[in-house]
């Protein structure tokens, strides 16, 4: 997610606009599909809103008729142009943008309890994104391991900058008992 995304404030204005013509309900799914920050499938999207299925489906039904999103097959969503998504993530306040993506990182662990080494790193962005710096630490850590099992050297080095950086974040009580682990 980039909440900073320089666009030309007349485009900025006219995706606000089409944001802004949506019901609550629709409009607050696309936020938390811009958390999201990729593809996304209905059950991520009910989990991470924690709405009712019936409001999540009745709001995504708005979004794809809208073509504020649409479908990419296999059960996926994706927002119809990268900007509507960088709009929708902006227009969140710096708060809600950590609370959903708190909520985000939440629902993947429920989701995908058994393959959490292969969301780990991306876990580790949602829980940096949502200032959660034990639980991003404990994921770019676990991200860097699988990495390294595959020999992805690069991917490694960039997790483990990643876990070093959430510990610092921490006080340094709680930073000194991580770092020994």
């Amino acid at each position: 997610p980039a909440p900073d995304v320089k666009l030309p404030p007349k485009i900025h204005a006219v995706i606000e606009s089409r944001l802004a013509q949506l019901s609550p309900a629709a409009y607050a799914l696309a936020q938390v599909a811009a958390t999201i920050g990729r593809p996304f499938a209905l059950p991520l999207l009910i989990e991470a809103s924690r709405e009712r299925e019936e409001t999540v489906v009745a709001g995504l039904d708005e979004l794809w008729r809208r073509r504020i999103v649409r479908e990419e097959g296999g059960g996926r969503h994706d927002f119809t142009h990268d900007r509507i998504r960088d709009v929708a993530y902006a227009v969140s306040s710096p708060v809600k943008r950590e609370h959903l993506h708190r909520r985000v990182a939440q629902a993947l662990e429920k989701l995908h309890v058994d393959e959490l080494d292969r969301i780990a790193g991306e876990l580790g962005a949602h829980y940096q994104h949502a200032s959660a710096w034990e639980e991003a630490f404990a994921y770019f850590r676990r991200a860097a391991v699988v990495a390294r099992e595959l020999y992805a050297h690069k991917e490694v080095v960039d997790y483990l900058q990643k876990a070093i950086a959430a510990v610092q974040k921490l006080p340094a009580k709680e930073a000194t008992t991580l770092a020994e682990i």
